[in-house]
């Protein structure tokens, strides 16, 4: 139990890890505006849609199938 709780949770920090590294780096320079101004909701969408899949998979992990 405590093995899938910490995966779950390592997954969760680098998933955290890599949507803040995204939405901090600086765009390209032939990037639109109105794009940068989209850029941060929808990694944060993305991230927060990632999370709740996963704890979906962990908390409704079918055991009597293996």
């Amino acid at each position: 139990m405590w093995h899938t709780v910490a995966q779950l949770v390592a997954r969760i920090l680098l998933a955290t890890a890599l949507a803040v590294i995204v939405m901090f780096l600086p765009p390209p320079s032939g990037f639109p505006a109105w794009l940068s101004t989209v850029q941060a909701p929808v990694v944060v969408f993305v991230l927060v849609c990632y999370i709740g899949k996963l704890l979906y998979d962990t908390l409704f992990y079918d055991h009597y199938l293996l």
